[in-house]
């Protein structure tokens, strides 16, 4: 069976998405879901939401997210990273696609500016659809994918619902908003507005202008359903009689026919209501200016709301962008901070102040140089001679003591550790996180195994997210560490490094030494997207998983990595359900890990100190100095430097990986490697006056073998030309 066939066994309705594309071609695809046979022969399908029972929140922008989401109230790293996330991958940086239950669907919506669009319903009520795994994306080319807040735990077909802090702030935006038509360009109707204007105008007014307030209500709405029915709900107030003796309002068929031949295309001049809404109350609120000590009164309550402003936002000069210290938030922009701060401030001449206008005008704003993430300071903290905004904002639950059965299912997810010093290690890495949040860990635990569902991710993902809170523990790929942005580390207090990889040992190496700095500087180079790069306080503890035993290109004076082979088997169901339902899901886990950790003995523990040394990990490094070879191999086949000679010295090539390489190979170690394919080199020594030299012989061996030394120097040296070649 296809997985759009299991799509469809699992209760969801879907629409035919044709090769190549992102959208149905054909009528009536929102109404008429495929059926289980059709959905075996197709290439690409989309989720019908209304008839499914689901919404979507699609971000395109996770920068603008950021900003926006939480000046509505939702916390979108949280949702990024809640546990039971469902998410679709397009593979594409800085997007991204959360799935869920939503029982009365709700109209579509893309707040502009806002980066995200909140997906169900069109205006007539029927559904919009989002691209299903595995249909292939039309620009990357390769499938999309399922993603899971926890891999453990995750399947499309249990989808969380909606949560409820997104839930109202959509309805919100809708009730702000309810129909949007732009008229002349410029300006947006609502629904509201409209209903007052149709309650000025008579029902028994004569044909031509009853047809006319049809045609404005058409234009205002863009022919929607909610137009249609305004007119309709007004018309049946008529009690008007036509000159045949029948009455001018017939029921439902009176007004559709008329309202499905309107049509406003581009260009064609159609009666707007622009000049006939009725204004709003507030807009005519006249207020006498204050008078003598009233004056004085209003003076000072002027600049106390000017002072509280300042107080509670600073100005970013990296992000040319206000910060709320309250909320520990950038605010995304000047309309932004208008919504925000201008109820506050006091009323001149029957208007309030604009808070804008007030911050650009100030000559007492602070000034910070950008933003920071520091968990042991408040709203605003220095390092050096630079102040931060600090994005860090503590909503840690206080510490519960565990109860006898939690602790020990605490400590049978550490016992699955084997290496007692290891193990040891680890709770003692979290013990510091609780215990002194203020100060970097310049080590980071990597845990491999070729077993799927084991525990690992439980042990270095799970556990620390609970400890710092969802909202600041985030995955990063090798694909965003490979990016030349990293916004992720600007609010990350724990960055768990997922299936930990590059795909070849010098890509590996790149990655490393990008992550040097990220473990052990106190500063790292910040480049966000969209914005000037600064120098970043660094707080940020790391952790990694992986499923290949060469994840790191190491070696053994590396005092960073903790490696360790995790051997235990997969969880079973029972497993599963003992640790994660009956403990880490629940409410109280984060509180108890909190009090557990929090009564960690940490004597011999540095946070400045190396990891301890594993045998995995000599092996990692083992299988790291491979680089030399793979160095070498491309060196050979490119006839790079010294390999477009029949001859290379040792002691050349040893010098040149040295240079060029990790690895600090011998000289016997690159005998070993030019003697295996492709280079199938045969050992030679030679001397040339009272020096001996080793050589290798990697091209025409019945040539040079046997030749004397000074020959063999010549045409090392280049200067003999007549090389067969």
């Amino acid at each position: 069976m296809g997985p759009f066939q299991e799509y469809i066994q699992a209760g969801w309705s879907l629409c035919i998405v044709p090769r190549g594309t992102k959208n149905p071609n054909y009528k009536r695809w929102n109404e008429r879901p495929i059926d289980l046979e059709t959905a075996g022969g197709i290439d690409g399908a989309g989720l019908l939401h209304v008839q499914s029972g689901t919404c979507a929140l699609d971000i395109d922008d996770l920068s603008a997210a950021r900003i926006w989401l939480p000046e509505h109230g939702v916390d979108v790293d949280a949702l990024l990273s809640a546990q039971d996330a469902v998410k679709i991958s397009s593979g594409r940086f800085g997007r991204a696609k959360l799935l869920y239950r939503l029982k009365t669907p709700l109209r579509t919506f893309k707040p502009p500016g806002s980066g995200v669009e909140l997906r169900c319903a069109n205006l007539q009520n029927r559904s919009v659809q989002d691209i299903l795994p595995p249909t292939v994306h039309p620009d990357t080319h390769k499938p999309y994918a399922w993603e899971f807040g926890e891999p453990l735990l995750g399947e499309w077909s249990r989808l969380p619902a909606i949560p409820a802090t997104l839930l109202a702030a959509w309805r919100q935006l809708l009730t702000e908003a309810p129909v949007e038509r732009q008229l002349n360009g410029d300006m947006d109707v609502a629904l509201e507005k409209l209903h007052k204007w149709i309650a000025s105008q008579d029902p028994n007014m004569g044909y031509e202008s009853w047809y006319k307030v049809g045609a404005k209500l058409h234009h205002a709405t863009g022919g929607a359903e909610e137009g249609l029915e305004i007119w309709d709900d007004w018309s049946s107030k008529a009690t008007r009689i036509r000159k045949n003796g029948q009455p001018s309002y017939e029921g439902k068929n009176t007004c559709r026919p008329h309202w499905v031949s309107f049509s406003s295309p581009k260009g064609k001049i159609v009666a707007t209501l622009d000049n006939e809404l009725p204004a709003e109350a507030d807009e005519f609120e006249i207020i006498e200016a204050p008078r003598g000590a009233a004056r004085e009164e209003a003076q000072q309550s002027k600049q106390e709301a000017i002072a509280e402003l300042e107080k509670r936002v600073v100005y970013v000069l990296a992000s040319e962008k206000y910060f709320d210290t309250t909320r520990h938030r950038l605010i995304g922009s000047d309309s932004a901070l208008e919504h925000q701060f201008t109820a506050l401030m006091p009323k001149r001449k029957g208007l309030r102040l604009n808070p804008v206008k007030v911050l650009k005008q100030s000559t007492t704003k602070r000034l910070v140089e950008g933003l920071g993430f520091h968990p042991g300071e408040g709203a605003l903290f220095k390092v050096d001679d630079d102040t931060f905004a600090n994005v860090y904002r503590n909503r840690l639950p206080k510490p519960l003591e565990p109860t006898k059965e939690e602790v020990k299912k605490i400590d049978w997810l550490f016992d699955r550790i084997e290496d007692v010093t290891y193990r040891h290690w680890l709770k003692q890495f979290y013990g510091h996180v609780v215990q002194y949040p203020a100060i970097k860990i310049k080590s980071a635990p990597l845990l491999w195994s070729e077993t799927q569902r084991n525990g690992k991710t439980t042990l270095l993902k799970t556990i620390p997210a609970l400890l710092v809170g969802s909202e600041f523990s985030t995955d990063v790929s090798y694909d965003l560490l490979n990016s030349a942005f990293n916004d992720y580390l600007q609010s990350a207090w724990h960055v768990n490094l997922t299936e930990f990889r590059a795909g070849t040992r010098g890509e590996r190496t790149m990655i490393n030494n990008k992550l040097k700095a990220y473990i052990a500087d106190d500063r790292v180079p910040f480049h966000p997207k969209g914005g000037a790069g600064y120098s970043l306080p660094n707080h940020t503890f790391f952790t990694a998983t992986s499923n290949e035993e060469d994840a790191a290109a190491i070696d053994n004076n590396d005092e960073r990595w903790g490696v360790l082979e995790f051997k235990q088997p997969k969880f079973t169901e029972k497993e599963r359900q003992w640790i994660y339902y009956e403990f880490l899901l629940l409410p109280r886990a984060a509180a108890v890990l909190r009090y557990y950790f929090l009564h960690v003995n940490l004597n011999g523990f540095f946070a400045a100190g190396g990891a301890p040394m594993t045998e995995s990990k000599q092996e990692m490094a083992s299988a790291s100095m491979a680089a030399d070879e793979e160095l070498l191999q491309m060196m050979f086949e490119e006839r790079a430097d010294f390999f477009d000679k029949d001859i290379v010295t040792v002691s050349d090539v040893r010098a040149y990986v040295h240079r060029h390489s990790i690895a600090k190979s011998s000289i016997s170690r690159i005998g070993h490697v030019l003697a295996r394919p492709p280079f199938n080199g045969a050992a030679v020594r030679f001397r040339v006056k009272d020096a001996l030299y080793r050589g290798v012989i990697v091209r025409n061996h019945a040539k040079w073998k046997g030749a004397p030394g000074p020959e063999i120097m010549a045409h090392i040296r280049g200067d003999n030309e007549d090389i067969d070649v």
